[in-house]
Order: C-alpha cells, then sequence, then structure tokens
C-alpha cells in the first residue's frame, strides 16, 4: 500500500482489500455507514469532533490498521494538536491572584477538566452502557415464557393447530457417548413445504470474523427434536437432551432443523450465536466462512 496516500484511503483500500462492506463495519461498531464513508472520504466536517477519535479507533480496530499513525495523520489534516498536548483552561488563565483563580477554577465543572479524565469518563460511561444491555437481555431471556412448541407432522398434512413435542427418554445408546436417535418409525418428520421462504416470519443474518476452523457449539434448554442437513443432504433426526452439548466442525454449509428455535443456545468458535426473537419452528444455517442465519417459520 502507497505510504504516500492520505490515510483515510489507505483505510479504504484496506477494507476493499479484505473483502468487507461499510454494512460489516457498522454492524459490528454500531457506527452509522455515513460517518464510516464520511471517514473514508476524508469528509471530517460532517464527523462530530466529540467523537471522531472514537469512531476511528473502532474503524482501525475492525479492519487491523495502526491507529496511532491514523489519529496523527488525523490531526495533521485536521490541524487539531491532540488534547492531551494542549494547555489545560486553568492553567492558559493568567494568575494576577492565585487563591482567585484556584477557586475560580475549582467551581467551572467541565471546563476544567482534563481530556485525559473526560476519555476515561466516555469509556467508563460506555462500559455501564454496555453492562446494563447485556444484563437486560440476559434477564428478558431468563424470565421470557417458554413459548408453544410446535411438531412438523407427517410429510404433505398443513394442519390448523399443531400439539407440543412430547418428551421422551432417550433410548440406550450402548455406551459410545453419542446423542440418541429417534427411532425412524417415529411420527417426527420435518417437511420441506414447512421450511420455504415465504413462511419466515423471523430473521437474523450475521457475519461473524473467525479463523478457520469454524467450530458449532450447540446446547438446548429443554428436549426437542433435530434434523441436520449437511451439503444438501439431509440426516436422519435426534433428540438433543439439556444433559449434553452437541459440537461440529462447518467444513461445508450446515442447516439444523428444529422443532424449538428458540430453546437453543451456542457459539461459533466462542462467539455467542444470536437467536434474535425467532420462536418455535425454525432453522439455524451456519457457513465455513462464519456467516450464520436464524429463521423462525409461521406453522400452518
Amino acid at each position: 500500500m502507497d505510504q504516500q496516500e492520505p490515510f483515510h484511503q489507505q483505510l479504504k483500500q484496506l477494507r476493499i482489500a479484505q473483502g468487507f462492506e461499510l454494512a460489516d463495519i457498522s454492524a459490528t461498531t454500531r457506527i452509522d455507514p455515513r460517518f464510516l464513508a464520511a471517514l473514508e472520504e476524508g469528509d471530517f466536517d460532517v464527523l462530530p469532533m466529540t467523537y471522531i477519535r472514537l469512531f476511528l479507533r473502532s474503524y482501525c480496530e475492525f479492519i487491523g490498521f495502526d491507529f496511532e499513525e491514523a489519529v496523527q495523520q488525523l490531526e495533521e489534516v485536521t490541524g487539531e494538536a491532540r488534547r492531551e498536548d494542549l494547555p489545560s483552561y486553568a492553567e492558559s488563565v493568567p494568575m494576577k491572584n492565585p487563591d482567585i483563580s484556584v477557586k475560580a477554577g475549582a467551581g467551572m465543572g467541565d471546563e476544567t477538566r482534563t481530556p485525559v479524565r473526560l476519555r476515561q469518563d466516555l469509556f467508563t460511561g460506555s462500559v455501564i452502557i454496555i453492562f446494563l444491555v447485556v444484563l437486560t437481555i440476559f434477564a428478558r431471556r431468563a424470565y421470557e415464557p417458554p413459548a408453544e412448541s410446535l411438531m412438523p407432522t407427517a410429510m404433505g398434512s398443513t394442519p390448523a393447530a399443531v400439539a407440543p413435542i412430547p418428551v421422551t427418554p432417550p433410548p440406550n445408546t450402548g455406551g459410545n457417548g453419542s446423542q440418541p436417535v429417534v427411532p425412524l418409525e417415529s411420527e417426527f418428520e420435518f417437511p420441506d413445504e414447512l421450511f420455504s421462504q415465504d413462511r419466515i416470519i423471523a430473521n437474523v443474518q450475521e457475519r461473524v470474523r473467525l479463523t478457520p476452523p469454524v467450530r458449532l457449539t450447540l446446547m438446548v434448554r429443554d428436549n426437542l427434536v433435530i434434523q441436520p442437513i449437511s451439503g444438501g443432504v439431509a440426516e436422519v433426526p435426534f433428540n438433543m437432551t439439556v444433559a449434553k452439548a452437541r459440537r461440529w466442525t462447518i467444513n461445508e454449509e450446515l442447516i439444523l432443523r428444529t422443532t424449538g428455535i428458540h430453546l437453543l443456545r451456542g457459539d461459533l468458535n466462542g462467539t455467542p450465536i444470536n437467536f434474535g426473537q425467532a420462536q418455535g419452528l425454525g432453522t439455524l444455517r451456519i457457513t465455513p466462512t462464519g456467516v450464520y442465519e436464524v429463521s423462525a417459520y409461521l406453522s400452518r
């Protein structure tokens, strides 16, 4: 990359070289895409100066660019020196009467706060807000009432109402440690027509930056039925129990059909999967690149 180019052009070239869109960065950093675009184009007048360094830091961390180099060039372009290098307000006031100056400075509040202290306060406030958001999400998931379980019936039938899935004890696996398999004569089936695109009522799609190989760890909050579809080939459904987690290495696209998408909990290489508001009959689709999609389907 040409080091003589403005840093904002280097940022854009590095992002494009890595195959990322501005929407990918916005989804992770929660920064408005128009601010990211302005950052890449060097249009700093439209950026809020209070947050421009925070935006630049998040952008650089996402694509792996040197933040110190970027902020140094930003200061050269905008003509604004680092705040910690500027004299404070109290130091710039002539000290005709030291006692009066000290007392006046003590009562000015935010005007005499140092830039370092201001950044610390902003960081502390951000951490508190993130903690409250995470706490709220976990509280909602912990106390939300369980949705009515949905059970697909035999192939070709579309009943108006569906009954909850009965929980049956798993058969003896013979001590090999594998999950119990639903008998072939079981009434549980997953007709393809139940999973058509026009029946989707809730959908979450996210792209996670992962280092291959991508590994899925899956757990459930209650017993349910799951059917894996690996590389387009449907496998035999099995009974997923709360007693043991299941793990897959994603070498090709994996789709997990389930009768209770809201009962799933899992992660990809340690990164939790966002199941959103999906309820009941649903699918979890994962690609070897770390893109995953959660869908819930209307039951007829």
